[in-house]
């Protein structure tokens, strides 16, 4: 069954153990950059399987080509759909994500299709996005994002500065 989304795959994120060395290796495989980090992100609310739960987590993004890049690095030892996946230690492919016409409506066509909501995050007051548990059918979780101006006025900011990198400073740091 089809779910409702037809929205291209925007993004690929990785769990690493160490964000900046792992910007650094793909910088050095790939030669993509500038990557922007946002240590320690503070999030408003965070839902782990319906449950609110602490979460501790930095993020770096960079852009290839038409494809985001996302690093995460979970600091604490709490439950995660990170978590789910990678022990303390373990890395790897985590998520592919994409932009939502109707948030609500494809969270639930996710979940009525038998994909769980493993993680839900409300970044400030108005933005959510949540993690739907995919496992069973792509080895991987999907990034449902919220369509909203301020994440994709991050995207083109990360895409703007790739187009127009120096190859020089590998990292900026945003918070």
């Amino acid at each position: 069954m089809p779910l409702l989304n037809r929205a291209p795959v925007v993004q690929n994120c990785y769990v690493v153990n160490d964000l900046r060395e792992a910007c650094k290796r793909y910088n050095e495989v790939y030669g993509v950059g500038p990557f922007f980090v946002f240590d320690h992100i503070q999030l408003v609310k965070n839902w782990y399987r319906g449950n609110e739960a602490p979460l501790d987590i930095s993020a770096a993004f960079v852009q290839s080509g038409d494809l985001n890049i996302e690093f995460i690095q979970q600091h604490n030892d709490g439950p995660s759909c990170y978590r789910d996946m990678f022990k303390p230690g373990e890395e790897g492919f985590h998520h592919t994500a994409i932009f939502c016409k109707d948030y609500d409506a494809e969270k639930k066509a996710f979940e009525a299709a038998g994909f769980p909501i493993a993680n839900e995050f409300q970044t400030s007051e108005t933005t959510f996005l949540c993690y739907t548990d995919t496992r069973k059918a792509l080895g991987h979780m999907i990034e449902l994002y919220q369509d909203h101006a301020g994440v994709r006025g991050m995207y083109a900011m990360i895409r703007e500065a790739a187009e127009n990198w120096d190859g020089r400073d590998v990292f900026k740091n945003l918070g």
